[in-house]
């Protein structure tokens, strides 16, 4: 995987008055074994590329692209903008990314000492944790592993002085179990990754196994505690899976087109006190990136600190419209979203979290999120299981209950953060406990 000499693309959109031009090219080679039940099921390469190309013709947006590169591309993808362009929509060239002389952060993400492995490797690995997993109880019956190596390449330019190429390679994993008992099954998820070695990939699973395990088997003729509103703490992936659907609520074209309900909360609490929120696109994730789908660079910054809104999330159109610095954060359209969150972890276990609460619940997994959580007033009604907490301990397993509520309510619900920070899909982030959350059960 290497650069593209984007000159003749560059050279025919100038003849063609298609300008600004911007042109990105992506390819990726991802080495996959997966098993199930100890056998190898799959040994998978596969190569993926894109080039995708957009510009301006007479005040109107063409956009095209391909899904590979031949000696045809440059007439294929340069005609392609401009045939478009034809029916696109009014832009302005102010929203094409101009690069003077702005530097590129690295992501903390290509290591030096990346140890490449084989495909027997990746084999032998795949097996190893199949087999571990199915003698961690007699009651699984089914496991499927996966083991990934990927390698990849971004390159982005255009003719307002954008030049920016990365490389990246990393390992990734996901392990999936049934386990059956009296006819009951029960399934659990776990994904694991490494930016350095698969020794360090097997390590990071290793860590997650029981928790894969227990997921399943402790569910066994569980059922619904009581309705009615309970203290509560939230696992870290309950937490991110909420958090990611209040942050929607932060981009700016929400916003200005008056569809956020913080709109016009700037400098202003909206949340727990306990809360602090930081950009952290740098943090090493498969999310991290030092430039944004607009070819701005990324940064760091906060959006919350103690409970107060300090930032929106902004592409190049609502910067200029707020009249704001770009924090890079554009994912195309106009639009914006963060490209990783981090929450400030606190200094207790959630342990301590039990003992605090005393009796309540601890809600460990939360389904039905799209259609569970109104994106525009945050109302939510989700399916869910987690553990009881009894006397500062927890305790039995819970399932087939629903916890409700409001979104903004629950954040501001928030009395402590823990130290127990996992990251689920670019957002990093300990559990919490609320003051309260209606459980409906029996």
């Amino acid at each position: 995987m290497k650069k593209i000499n984007f000159k003749p693309y560059f050279e025919k959109a100038n003849s063609l008055k298609l300008t600004p031009f911007e042109i990105s090219y992506s390819s990726s080679r991802t080495t996959t074994v997966s098993t199930f039940n100890g056998k190898v099921e799959a040994q998978e390469i596969g190569n993926n590329s894109s080039l995708t190309a957009k510009g301006l013709f007479a005040g109107k947006l063409g956009i095209y692209s391909l899904d590979s590169i031949s000696k045809n591309s440059v007439d294929e993808l340069v005609d392609g903008v401009f045939e478009a362009s034809k029916y696109g929509k009014e832009e302005v060239k102010e929203h094409f990314y101009k690069n003077n002389g702005a530097k590129y952060k690295k992501v903390k993400i290509n290591y030096n000492d990346f140890e490449e492995a084989t495909l027997i490797s990746l084999r032998k690995l795949a097996l190893e944790l199949d087999a571990l997993v199915s003698k961690k109880d007699k009651r699984i019956t089914k496991v499927e592993t996966a083991v990934n190596m990927e390698e990849s390449f971004f390159q982005k330019e255009n003719d307002l002085g954008l030049k920016y190429s990365n490389k990246s390679h990393g390992f990734s994993g996901s392990i999936s179990i049934v386990a059956e008992q009296d006819g009951e099954p029960r399934s659990s998820y776990i994904v694991f990754k490494s930016f350095k070695s698969l020794d360090e990939l097997k390590a990071n699973a290793l860590k997650k196994i029981d928790e894969l395990v227990s997921s399943s088997v402790d569910f066994f003729k569980s059922g619904p505690i009581a309705s009615k509103t309970y203290r509560a703490v939230l696992s870290p992936s309950v937490v991110v899976s909420l958090l990611s659907f209040y942050v929607e609520q932060l981009s700016a074209k929400s916003v200005i087109e008056h569809l956020s309900i913080f709109e016009n909360k700037l400098n202003e609490q909206i949340c727990s006190k306990k809360l602090t929120i930081t950009h952290t696109p740098f943090k090493p994730s498969f999310s991290a990136s030092s430039i944004d789908a607009e070819g701005h660079p990324t940064s760091e910054f906060k959006v919350i600190k103690n409970g107060v809104l300090l930032n929106y999330f902004h592409s190049l159109e609502t910067s200029l419209k707020m009249k704001v610095e770009d924090n890079g954060c554009g994912s195309g359209n106009g639009n914006a979203s963060p490209i990783s969150l981090t929450v400030k972890e606190g200094k207790k276990t959630v342990e301590d979290g039990f003992k605090t609460i005393k009796n309540g619940v601890y809600i460990t997994d939360v389904s039905g999120l799209n259609s569970g959580i109104n994106s525009q007033t945050l109302d939510f009604s989700l399916p869910c299981q987690g553990y009881q907490v009894k006397d500062g301990v927890k305790s039995n397993a819970t399932s087939m209950i629903i916890i409700s509520g409001n979104l903004k309510d629950l954040f501001f619900n928030i009395k402590e953060v823990f130290n127990d920070v996992e990251e689920h899909g670019g957002i990093f982030s300990p559990s919490c406990s609320v003051s309260k959350i209606a459980v409906s059960g029996k």
